[in-house]
């Protein structure tokens, strides 16, 4: 959407998008881009020119930056960034991304929460690691 407002699109997707749940007194948002999934202005994906999105899929997770100057070509709208790495490392990632580099420094901390829990759950889907093998008497185990 080319030279519209984020005020105007927030408006119109505010009540309306196929990806607003409400349930118990909450609306809740599952659009990509909405590191809090809060339905709200400040977290919101669509509405935003800049947006932070961690997501888990097919095992891996990687962290998405909507990049303003692509607006209009939709394919090409989200930089990508893999995030295979070591917890350290993935962290550092994200804070270098968001707030090194003057990019939504506001959602840093929330990014860095939804990836401290999205990695501990892909660490649980992989399954714990064999034990090693335990000597037992003199000879070792066999």
């Amino acid at each position: 959407m080319a030279d519209v407002s984020p005020s105007i699109i927030w408006g119109c997707v505010r009540n309306n998008s196929c990806f607003l749940v409400k349930r118990n007194g909450a609306q809740l948002t599952s659009e990509p881009g909405n590191v809090m999934n809060n339905n709200t202005f400040k977290y919101s994906g669509l509405a935003n020119e800049k947006s932070v999105d961690i997501s888990y899929t097919d095992g891996k997770l990687a962290m998405g930056l909507k990049a303003p100057k692509r607006k209009n070509q939709p394919k090409q709208n989200v930089r990508v960034t893999p995030l295979n790495k070591n917890f350290r490392r993935g962290a550092h990632a994200i804070q270098s991304q968001t707030a090194g580099q003057w990019y939504r420094a506001d959602l840093t901390d929330m990014a860095l929460a939804r990836w401290s829990s999205l990695h501990r759950f892909s660490m649980v889907q992989k399954g714990l690691k064999r034990k090693a093998k335990t000597k037992v008497g003199r000879r070792g185990a066999k």
